[in-house]
């Protein structure tokens, strides 16, 4: 475990210094009517909120159109969410509590047992941010995240340390920054998050995933943004294609998903590989039936 982890614990029982970063490309009316009114509503000060846009000229329709009381500051970073990702990254210190957020939230939903369909609104949009750095600290690794689906029947009040997907639009990080062999620098924006669990948990062998809430958003169909670029499907299949061939053992594709896009699933297949290339070795003895029970 890191020093800044066990620093920022002792920190955050008083005071709990985090920051959020919110990248953002042509969708000024989008985030200050979405992830800027949610921010809003769950009584998170606006001084702790940055927004980072692609240049000069974004800086300009940005600062015109926003209420200046919703956020704390507008910083110019990079164009492309990699550039943007990495420019965050090394912008706060490294050991930073910071949580990242997609421009598009409409809201959050938590896991409820009682309620018809399993779920209700976020109580505690505060209460979540703690919660996940603090089982960052309790895990000895880095990085957490929440559920990718906001679905009631789908959630569970756990939390799972072991390799599952962290979706992007909602995420926080004891920040490494890019730099060193304990940094971690993004390259590809095309499942970036995907590419960022990965390299969260090669590094820590573990990520925190809180299974009980799940950001509300438009994933794909939103305007602006990377949904600007063209060439968006050409890029996400080079992507995954990339991921297939560099982490064998961890990624696979995810025929279930019906998105129009190549998918994918993380899954640690270390083990079940492992045990397919013995039984190889010895020639096949292993039975078929043991091979399938460890699925």
């Amino acid at each position: 475990m890191s020093k800044s982890i066990h620093k920022t614990q002792r920190v955050s029982r008083t005071h709990f210094p985090y920051e959020i970063a919110i990248p953002s490309y042509k969708r000024h009316e989008t985030l200050q009517t979405k992830t800027l009114a949610v921010l809003k509503e769950y009584r998170i000060p606006s001084n702790k909120i940055t927004v980072f846009v692609a240049n000069k000229d974004e800086e300009k329709i940005y600062k015109e159109y926003l209420d200046p009381k919703t956020y704390g500051k507008i910083v110019v970073a990079e164009k492309g969410l990699t550039n943007a990702r990495n420019f965050i990254s090394d912008y706060f210190p490294v050991g930073t509590l910071l949580v990242s957020m997609d421009d598009d939230i409409k809201g959050f939903l938590e896991y409820d047992g009682s309620a018809p369909r399993k779920e209700r609104p976020l109580r505690s949009l505060l209460g979540v941010i703690k919660r996940g750095f603090q089982e960052c600290v309790k895990n000895g690794c880095r990085l957490w995240g929440v559920y990718s689906v906001p679905n009631g029947f789908f959630m569970k009040d756990t939390v799972s340390t072991d390799l599952k997907f962290l979706v992007g639009s909602f995420w926080g990080c004891v920040n490494p920054g890019t730099k060193g062999s304990h940094g971690v620098k993004m390259i590809m924006d095309e499942k970036e998050d995907y590419y960022r669990t990965l390299q969260y948990f090669l590094q820590d062998g573990k990520v925190v995933r809180l299974n009980f809430v799940a950001p509300k958003t438009a994933y794909y169909k939103e305007p602006g943004g990377m949904q600007e670029n063209p060439e968006r499907k050409k890029k996400q299949e080079h992507a995954v294609k990339f991921l297939l061939a560099k982490y064998p053992e961890f990624v696979a594709l995810n025929p279930t998903r019906k998105s129009g896009f190549m998918e994918i699933r993380l899954k640690d297949m270390r083990a079940k590989l492992e045990k397919e290339a013995k039984k190889k070795k010895r020639g096949g003895s292993e039975t078929d039936a043991e091979t399938e029970a460890d699925d």
